[in-house]
């Protein structure tokens, strides 16, 4: 009997189990005891479980709207090939028709062409070059200038894009500790990150308002979008992938007492590309559930209470006589 008192008072699964199975016995069983002490047992274990389902209803109704309470799997990025050189031969065929860097127009040749641009990407040492997703984070209008080299639908990541940071974690992950195509993130240098699809920035930016000129056409547009989603599944979302683009790195030499060397592609290296498909994964799958059987349950407890309540006035007419 001691041993098994000092194990319980180390062991949390035992305890949790025993907090829990207390909690319980003192909240619902002290609502079931009051209810059964007035209406008897069985109608005061109906009540009591009405009751708990209703709310646990209310409770997983609101877990489903905030995303909060018990959750599933977030949304994340699935890889779906790892194309070297020549995407063209991808096993995705939406992915073939992207180019190789060296097919698009340099930073540096926007920056010659731009002095204005150019003063907010000073040369200094020890500082990476901007690539064109740096410069898309300061001069939107590029983007326009670059959709054109590539295939319809896709678009150039700029590096400040919230899509940018998951995606390219998402791609060294497989890169580093799945496929093991290098053995650090060190070993290579993110080129470029292209996104196509999904819901992101598809219907933003489609204004509704008749105040302003083509605002109607806006509306039309948007229109359209939403009865595509609800005419797709699941859910109305449009399938959303994204390819990200890497190199080897050049092997530099560290000097002794300094900073680690600027990582710098390798020109001769092969260039990458990573092809995903976002997953929209089911955050709110386990709230809904409980919703679902709770309300279920919820339902057939009335039904029980409803039912009981016509032979309660049934049988009183009965007895006054009545029919």
């Amino acid at each position: 009997m001691i041993h098994l008192l000092a194990q319980l008072s180390w062991d949390p699964g035992v305890r949790g189990v025993l907090v829990v199975g207390v909690a319980v016995g003192v909240l619902m069983g002290s609502v079931y005891l009051l209810l059964a002490t007035n209406s008897g047992p069985r109608l005061g274990f109906l009540l009591a479980l009405t009751a708990l389902f209703g709310w646990m209803t209310i409770m997983g109704l609101t877990w489903s709207i905030y995303g909060i309470g018990k959750k599933g799997p977030d949304p994340h990025w699935v890889v779906k090939d790892a194309n070297f050189n020549d995407l063209a031969q991808s096993n995705m065929k939406v992915a073939q028709g992207l180019p190789q860097p060296d097919k698009l127009p340099t930073a540096a040749s926007f920056l010659a062409k731009d002095p204005a641009l150019a003063k907010q990407f000073p040369t200094i040492a020890g500082v990476k070059p901007p690539g064109l997703g740096d410069l898309l984070g300061v001069e939107p209008s590029l983007e326009k200038v670059i959709k054109q080299q590539l295939p319809k639908g896709w678009t150039l990541l700029a590096t400040s894009d919230p899509q940018t940071g998951e995606a390219n974690a998402a791609a060294s992950a497989y890169l580093t500790t799945t496929s093991k195509t290098f053995s650090a993130a060190t070993d290579f240098v993110v080129l470029d990150a292209y996104s196509l699809g999904g819901k992101y920035k598809i219907g933003s930016n489609l204004n509704c308002s008749p105040t302003k000129i083509g605002s109607y056409g806006n509306c039309l547009r948007r229109a359209r979008f939403k009865l595509g989603r609800i005419a797709r599944w699941p859910l109305g979302q449009p399938p959303h992938y994204a390819v990200v683009q890497v190199q080897g790195a050049l092997v530099q030499a560290t000097e002794p007492g300094q900073p680690p060397p600027l990582a710098k592609a390798d020109p001769k290296a092969d260039v990458v590309s990573v092809v995903m498909e976002r997953d929209l994964g089911g955050k709110r799958l386990p709230s809904v559930g409980v919703t679902l059987f709770s309300a279920l349950v919820f339902a057939i407890c009335c039904n029980s209470l409803h039912r009981r309540d016509k032979l309660v006035a049934k049988a009183r007419l009965a007895a006054a006589g009545k029919k």
